[in-house]
């Protein structure tokens, strides 16, 4: 056992060494001192020895006994319960409110922190660390493990008494109206056991009729062949005057599912008027978007058109210009060969002569 947790005031009770006292610090010994101690000590005989016959006579004063952990109990323990126990006492008053001002967050924090402090005293003086030597927080827990200890020592005798009376040999007669031997606790299993049995019997019986006839009856109505007929003629009937009413008309509730995120999404009223008029919003909405698209495909296709026709215009003037440089350059070769060929044939008429 740890004695580290427990206080000043329980180490008698679980032999727990007293805390050792501080020392004095030591003094120099010196002559002065030594002269002192034995005259002082010379004096003190010389007064024990007059005075023992005279102690002799007179008795000792005695000690004050001190209060057993056990025995002492809170001060005014008594007065608190009668003052309890009253009828008029406002501690019972139970005062309840339906317009209370809201509690601010600091004293909201304030109480919590002090509930705080007292669970971790609570605990403290719970463990023994606390030492409570003038009552001062009204709580004996020595007194309370005394009696817990006293209690487990009652329950455990008290569980020996009852096994001592469950092995008592006892007789008893069973349900066939045998006479059967054994101890209390054969006869109690037995009997549970019988009694379930019965129960069970009980709750697998069926139910009595409702219908039972009891005494002489005139049972006019027992056997009547023509009622089923009878049955199934007015079932064909009543689905013949049936009016044919038309289903009212219902429609998509979207409100059901979850498609507000869907893409061209629109919830549309249950009232008629509403949904046609929502309907009709839409087929002019739709109407001028068709519109809007056939003139921008228009806008586009005479663009194409005239983006073709600039093309072929180019393309005619590149062609154009193309072939007249081609002609103007043979042109230029056809121009050059005949000089040439008349300048060698002067060449060679000199050259004859």
């Amino acid at each position: 056992m740890s004695y580290r947790n427990t206080s000043a005031k329980d180490a008698p009770l679980y032999g727990a060494p007293k805390p050792a006292k501080k020392q004095k610090s030591s003094r120099e010994i010196n002559s002065s001192n030594t002269l002192a101690f034995t005259s002082q000590l010379e004096s003190l005989i010389n007064s024990g020895t007059n005075t023992s016959s005279r102690s002799t006579t007179t008795s000792s004063r005695p000690r004050a006994k001190k209060e057993d952990i056990f025995a002492s109990h809170n001060r005014n323990v008594k007065k608190r319960a009668a003052r309890d126990l009253e009828d008029d006492s406002p501690a019972f008053d139970q005062k309840h409110s339906t317009s209370s001002e809201a509690l601010d967050s600091s004293a909201w924090h304030r109480s919590k922190r002090k509930m705080e402090e007292k669970a971790r005293l609570y605990a403290a003086m719970k463990r023994g660390d606390v030492s409570d030597e003038n009552d001062t927080h009204l709580v004996d827990f020595d007194r309370k493990w005394a009696d817990q200890q006293n209690k487990q020592l009652s329950d455990q005798s008290s569980s020996e008494d009852e096994s001592d009376s469950d092995k008592e040999m006892v007789e008893w007669e069973d349900e066939f109206g045998r006479t059967r031997t054994g101890t209390a606790a054969q006869r109690a299993r037995e009997q549970r056991l019988a009694q379930l049995g019965s129960e069970a019997a009980m709750r697998s019986r069926p139910d009595m009729p409702t219908n039972l006839i009891v005494g002489d009856t005139v049972q006019a109505s027992a056997f009547n062949p023509d009622e089923p007929v009878a049955q199934q003629m007015a079932d064909l009937a009543a689905k013949r005057d049936k009016s044919l009413t038309p289903p009212p008309d219902t429609h998509f509730d979207s409100t059901k599912e979850i498609r507000q995120k869907g893409v061209g999404f629109m919830q549309f009223s249950h009232d008629d008027q509403e949904r046609k008029r929502q309907f009709g919003n839409l087929e002019m909405e739709r109407a001028e978007t068709e519109r809007v698209r056939a003139e921008r495909e228009k806008r586009l296709k005479d663009r194409k058109e005239e983006i073709e026709k600039r093309r072929n215009a180019i393309r005619q003037k590149q062609g154009k210009k193309q072939a007249d440089d081609f002609l103007t350059g043979l042109g230029k070769e056809l121009g050059a060969q005949p000089a040439k060929e008349e300048d060698t044939a002067v060449k060679e008429s000199t050259q004859d002569s």
